[in-house]
C-alpha cells in the first residue's frame, strides 16, 4: 500500500502581502514551534526547567533559554516558541502537560518607527518605550480578539494571534498601518 502524502501546514495568512514602507514593516513570521507546557505546582516547574533551561519568573517578561523564546502565560504554565521542527514537547512528555499550538497560532510582526503607534491604536496598553520595553509581553486583545503581543526589539512587536482570528487582526493591523504607508 502506497504512503499517504503528509498534510503541510498552510499559514491562514498565505494569501496576505507583507507590508513595506519607510516607517512601518508588517508580515507573518513562518517556521516556529510553539508549545504550552503546564504543571499543577510550583515544585514542578523544576522538571519544565531541567529541560528548558531558565523560566521566567514574571507573567510580563520573556525568557530566552536554548534558542527558545519562554512566555509565563499563567502561573504555571509557559508557552515556548522555538525553531520549527523543535523536539521540545517529546522531550517534556510526562514531566508535563504538553499542548502543541503551532498549527492554532498565526504570528504576526510589526516593525518600524510607526510601530508603536499602531499597536496604541487598538490595544489597552501603554506602548512607551519606558513601559512596554523589549522582552516584555501582555496577553490582550485587539478588535475583541485575543492576542499575546511581545516586544521583540525596540521598535517590532509580535503577536500571536488564533489562526481563526488570523486574516481579522492582520486587517485591522493593515488598516492602522494606512497613514504610515502612503
Amino acid at each position: 500500500m502506497p504512503e499517504a502524502p503528509m498534510l503541510a501546514r498552510r499559514s491562514a495568512l498565505a494569501s496576505f502581502k507583507p507590508i513595506r514602507s519607510a516607517a512601518v514593516s508588517m508580515g507573518e513570521v513562518r517556521g516556529f514551534t510553539l508549545t504550552q507546557a503546564a504543571v499543577f505546582s510550583r515544585d514542578a516547574e523544576a522538571a519544565i526547567a531541567a529541560v528548558t533551561g531558565p523560566l521566567p519568573t514574571t507573567a510580563t517578561t520573556a525568557q530566552e533559554s536554548n534558542g527558545r523564546i519562554i512566555f509565563r502565560t499563567a502561573p504555571l504554565q509557559f508557552w515556548l516558541v522555538g525553531p520549527e521542527g523543535d523536539d521540545i514537547a517529546q522531550r517534556l512528555a510526562g514531566t508535563c502537560i504538553v499542548t502543541p499550538l503551532s498549527h492554532s497560532r498565526s504570528r504576526i510582526f510589526v516593525e518600524g518607527t510607526a510601530a508603536r503607534e499602531i499597536m496604541r491604536k487598538g490595544m489597552p496598553l501603554d506602548f512607551h518605550e519606558a513601559v512596554f520595553a523589549p522582552g516584555m509581553f501582555a496577553m490582550t486583545g485587539l478588535h475583541h480578539t485575543p492576542v499575546l503581543v511581545h516586544c521583540a526589539a525596540p521598535n517590532r512587536f509580535e503577536l500571536y494571534a488564533m489562526r481563526t482570528f488570523a486574516a481579522n487582526i492582520w486587517e485591522w493591523l493593515e488598516d492602522a498601518a494606512l497613514e504610515f504607508t502612503a
